[in-house]
């Protein structure tokens, strides 16, 4: 209150003769300010698409035009609009009559901060509270950082225009989500689910032991801004507690004490889970998706259906088993030919019983910008082309809760566009060669445009 009235008193000061301009006019008169400027003219950009499919599911339609003002998408009109029809904004004809227009797609299992080098290169080591382990554990931050960003432009650039990072070490996923987000770097989308909550008795990043410590531990990644929790109902596929009948790692108390505390705070629990008793375990917590589901039992379907829990399957790690199966040996080549027997035929069950896939590749295990390789996994065992673009783009905006903002091209949403040489429904692999790339009402990549230029 005294500052308030020190700062009346100064104003009512400043308006008195004492502080009049010396040649008798006043400072309102002598400092008017000038007439305002027009607001700045929206930006509107005509998307003149050769063959559009707006809603993936529905059928495409022949030649549409995407009316794209500032980010969002104001309507779809028949035909090709021409410039001249907009007067009210500044206005761009971008001229993809001779591509397939789709939505941006959606890939719900990264980790951007690593490089295909598997388990290995995932495994998150427990920091010792000194200064060395401390000096390494933010070295090890920034290098991933440094990784992530190139790793991030890659998966714009095909075509990948949200991603859900589920599992990273220490602050490099926060930073990188906030960096692209306000333009720093470019990239898709990203929600972050930090570290991964595992069952530990270690002080490392993630590591929870008991129904306190697991809250605890969740209430840590959520201060550090995750959007999502990620869990470790299992534990890798080529560990013994990863396989087909292994118990789940965490116990029941713990795993619903983390879906509570996630849920209080209204963020989704992503569950990694191989094994059957796993998938059982975080179904009975009430996770809202089972990562990997390689051995997804057929009793569990019920429970993914009453939940509405979501699978993703992430089949692009076959494409690493099928190499790495060449020169195993012992158990561990049973293990590899259980896996690449069971994970595409359980998949493929909980899809037509029902269940909704949402497409995930676990691009860091496999390659990154190769993200549309698992929908051409999916085609290979059997699900419609049609409904794994539908994996890709309407589940994953379901699955994060942004179905009212991504997912289709419609009146409204957010302007994340692509566009391809050939119909995908036809051939899935058309989606492995994305030729232009739009985000949030920008353009990242033309490849015509672009080789236009002299």
């Amino acid at each position: 209150m005294k500052r308030a009235a020190l700062l009346l008193a100064a104003c009512t000061a400043f308006s008195s003769p004492a502080f009049a301009h010396p040649d008798g006019v006043g400072l309102a008169e002598a400092d008017a300010t000038p007439a305002a400027t027009a607001p700045p003219r929206d930006k509107v950009k005509l998307i003149q698409a050769g063959w559009l499919l707006a809603v993936p599911g529905e059928k495409p339609l022949r030649e549409q035009t995407v009316v794209i003002r500032n980010d969002r998408i104001q309507r779809v009109d028949r035909g090709f609009t021409a410039s001249v029809a907009i007067t009210d904004a500044d206005v761009e004809v971008v001229d993809l009559r001779d591509r397939f227009v789709l939505p941006g797609l959606m890939d719900m299992h990264v980790h951007l901060a690593m490089n295909s080098g598997g388990e290995a290169a995932f495994k998150i080591r427990n920091v010792a509270d000194d200064l060395e382990g401390a000096s390494a554990a933010q070295r090890h931050d920034v290098t991933q950082l440094v990784d992530a960003i190139g790793n991030a432009r890659k998966t714009l650039m095909a075509g990948y225009t949200t991603v859900r990072d589920v599992g990273s070490y220490g602050w490099n996923s926060v930073v990188l989500r906030d960096a692209v987000a306000a333009g720093k770097f470019k990239g898709p989308r990203i929600l972050t689910a930090v570290s991964i909550l595992r069952p530990n008795s270690g002080t490392g990043p993630g590591a929870c032991s008991g129904v306190e410590s697991c809250r605890t531990a969740t209430r840590r990644q959520i201060d550090m801004g995750a959007d999502l929790i990620k869990i470790y109902s299992t534990c890798s596929g080529s560990q013994p507690c990863g396989l087909q009948g292994a118990p789940p790692t965490f116990l029941d108390d713990e795993l619903k004490a983390i879906v509570e505390t996630a849920h209080s705070r209204q963020l989704r629990v992503a569950a990694h889970a191989h094994g059957e008793e796993g998938i059982r375990a975080a179904l009975r917590a009430g996770v809202n998706s089972i990562e990997h589901g390689s051995y997804t039992p057929a009793d569990a379907i019920a429970m993914f259906k009453k939940n509405g829990t979501f699978l993703v399957p992430t089949l692009s790690v076959q494409d690493n088993i099928r190499k790495d199966i060449l020169t195993a040996k012992g158990p561990m080549l049973a293990v590899m030919q259980n896996f690449l027997e069971k994970h595409g035929a359980r998949m493929m069950a909980a899809y037509r019983a029902g269940v909704k896939i949402a497409a995930g590749s676990d691009a860091g295990v496999g390659v990154h910008g190769n993200n549309a390789r698992e929908l051409e996994l999916y085609v290979l065992q059997g699900m419609p082309a049609a409904d794994a673009i539908k994996a890709a783009t309407v589940h994953g905006a379901e699955l994060i809760g942004r179905d009212k903002d991504l997912g289709t091209i419609e009146t409204g949403k957010i302007a994340d566009i692509i566009a391809v040489g050939a119909d995908p429904i036809a051939d899935i692999t058309a989606l492995q060669h994305v030729s232009f790339v739009m985000k949030d009402g920008q353009v990242y990549r033309n490849d015509a445009a672009t080789a236009e230029k002299p």
